[in-house]
């Protein structure tokens, strides 16, 4: 139960309604949305010490989306509120919840958290079709636990993001982690590998690639020769224990759905990107020809959140939130060089950051997928919030170092 302290000990009663929000059970994670906003809205002094630019480029985004949502609600008139209010709400929850933890410790251990209870439906429903039928399926798309309606495989494994991210996470060993956390997050790894190879999603095995190679770009240089040898020992062992008892033959039943999507066109559809170059060269061609947005109809979802986003609501929405991501970007740029002493943290914010951006380059996010980008502001909030704590500590103890140098020289005067 120490893993679920960490998480609850200090947000309380917000932190619980986050997890249930995050579970989303029967489809209503969206009424806990509702509560949590309503919950934050009457804390007037909290809101008003945390006013920044993202939070003000969120809010007029999301309500301008959602008007633009509301002349053609395809998911549902609750979407429209949804869409509204939920991305600034969840920066603030980001903002308040890190506001209650102590330690860059007890984040990261809650980040970890925040990882599997998003995945916590998909993660039931593929691992039970697994044990009921086995691997030898090509059918994708699976029905969540909640209910019979059939989910793409798509946004199955969507919620699997961040879980695709602990191998780059557990490679920086500097936070301790009892052997319990550890053997949490291997097994939250492995079991969710097993369920991506099952739907045959090839963008989590990418994902879970590239944040790993950039984990290793960012810590190499920043840690002692000895922590390096022994990080590239055991990832060698890994994979060579791996390689000696895992059959990766694409003939294999455990491997049909994953062999079958790579086989697709004999390799024409990886090459293009499922298909998605093309999609997104008319897009760019219709923010100009239609600069106000253009039905789905038209080509189909851009899959890419910036254009999906100019496809259904123009280039204003487009505009803003291209700057809230460039600004996301350089702010998770900015926090990974404040201290050495914190490489765990910083390292799990960017490989999280780049996990989340790399999906949302190619996906449709907020057609099925918007839980992963209230996740997103949600991180933002947590990254916001510690940064502006961290400066506010070193500008103190600088300005407590100046005082007692000040006085040692006044007393060297007298």
């Amino acid at each position: 139960m120490k893993i679920l302290n960490y998480y609850f000990e200090k947000p309380g009663f917000l932190g619980l309604l986050f997890a249930v929000y995050l579970i989303n059970p029967f489809d209503l994670g969206f009424l806990v949305g509702y509560i949590i906003f309503a919950a934050l809205f009457i804390k007037g002094k909290f809101i008003k010490k945390n006013l920044d630019l993202d939070l003000f480029l969120l809010l007029v985004f999301s309500l301008i989306y959602g008007a633009f949502y509301a002349l053609d609600p395809e998911f549902g008139l609750q979407f429209i509120l949804i869409y509204g209010v939920f991305p600034p709400t969840f920066y603030l929850l980001g903002k308040y919840l890190c506001n209650k933890a102590e330690t860059e410790e007890v984040i990261f251990k809650s980040l970890i958290v925040v990882g599997f209870l998003l995945s916590f439906s998909a993660f039931i429903s593929v691992l039970a079709s697994i044990m009921q039928d086995g691997f030898g399926q090509i059918e994708r798309s699976l029905p969540l636990i909640w209910g019979d309606d059939v989910v793409s495989a798509t946004i199955m494994g969507s919620y699997f993001t961040l879980n695709m991210c602990i191998p780059a996470i557990l490679v920086v060993r500097q936070i301790k982690l009892s052997l319990f956390m550890r053997i949490f997050m291997i097994i939250v790894f492995v079991i969710s590998l097993l369920c991506i190879l099952r739907i045959g999603t090839r963008t989590q095995i990418v994902i879970s690639l590239f944040v790993l190679l950039s984990a290793l770009i960012y810590v190499i240089p920043r840690q002692s020769l000895k922590k390096n040898l022994i990080m590239f020992s055991i990832f060698i062992g890994g994979i060579v224990l791996l390689i000696q008892n895992v059959n990766f033959d694409l003939s294999s039943d455990w491997l049909s759905a994953f062999a079958d999507r790579m086989e697709n066109n004999n390799g024409a559809d990886i090459a293009s990107g499922g298909g998605r170059t093309s999609r997104w060269v008319k897009s760019f061609e219709y923010l100009f020809k239609k600069p106000l947005g253009w039905s789905v109809e038209e080509f189909g979802h851009s899959h890419n959140l910036w254009l999906d986003v100019l496809r259904a609501s123009g280039v204003i929405p487009f505009l803003l939130l291209v700057i809230y991501g460039v600004r996301s970007f350089f702010k998770i740029r900015r926090i990974s060089k404040l201290n050495k002493e914190m490489l765990s943290f910083f390292n799990q914010i960017r490989v999280y950051s780049l996990g989340l951006f790399l999906l949302f380059m190619v996906e449709p996010i907020f057609e099925g997928m918007f839980a992963t980008f209230i996740v997103f502001c949600f991180l933002m909030g947590v990254v916001t919030k510690f940064e502006s704590r961290y400066n506010s500590v070193i500008n103190l103890e600088e300005v407590n170092t100046k005082s007692e140098n000040q006085n040692l020289a006044d007393r060297k005067v007298i």
